[in-house]
């Protein structure tokens, strides 16, 4: 699925089906699943997946179908995802220092509809994380979401990537 060393899943989340089985979505980190599509900005994918038995092993994961993030998701890359036991989607983008707000088809009470699960372009929207007084990126390293409530977000950011390949503004929120 992936080519390339360093673009692969960025965030997970799992649902189980109405009949208890468990199934995995897993946030591509570059466009198209890809490092080298990876600039084609709004191309990104989540996997769905679901475990399968197979002998020998408890942790084969077998690829359901892809499904694309709506375009107005329109990110350099994707770094986390969260979806409550209602639909409701958040995903974070390192890169561009933002978050996608929506909603996904096929998820209620918890329990995920893997043959209609799809994301909502409707009532969506791209907010950007706080910027300083010069409008400088600060929170250059979002790795994490998570919905605190139906209003709020609680977001990890990672450290400042070494060796001057960052501005000296994100040292301030790794």
């Amino acid at each position: 699925m992936f080519e390339g060393d360093s673009k692969g899943f960025e965030g997970a989340v799992g649902f189980p089906d109405k009949d208890g089985e468990l199934y995995i979505l897993g946030l591509c980190e570059g466009n198209h699943c890809s490092e080298e599509k990876k600039k084609d900005l709004g191309n990104g994918r989540v996997v769905l997946m679901k475990k399968k038995e197979a002998e020998g092993t408890d942790c084969l994961w077998e690829t359901v179908r892809v499904v694309s993030i709506p375009k107005s998701a329109s990110f350099l890359d994707y770094s986390a995802i969260d979806i409550t036991v209602e639909g409701r989607v958040a995903i974070t983008s390192q890169e561009d220092s933002a978050v996608w707000i929506g909603n996904a088809l096929g998820i209620s009470n918890g329990i995920i509809d893997p043959d209609v699960f799809e994301f909502e372009e409707d009532d969506s929207s791209v907010m950007q994380f706080p910027k300083d007084g010069g409008c400088h990126t600060v929170y250059c390293n979002i790795e994490g979401i998570h919905w605190m409530n139906d209003d709020m977000l609680m977001a990890v950011s990672d450290m400042m990537k070494s060796k001057g390949r960052q501005d000296f503004r994100c040292h301030e929120k790794d």
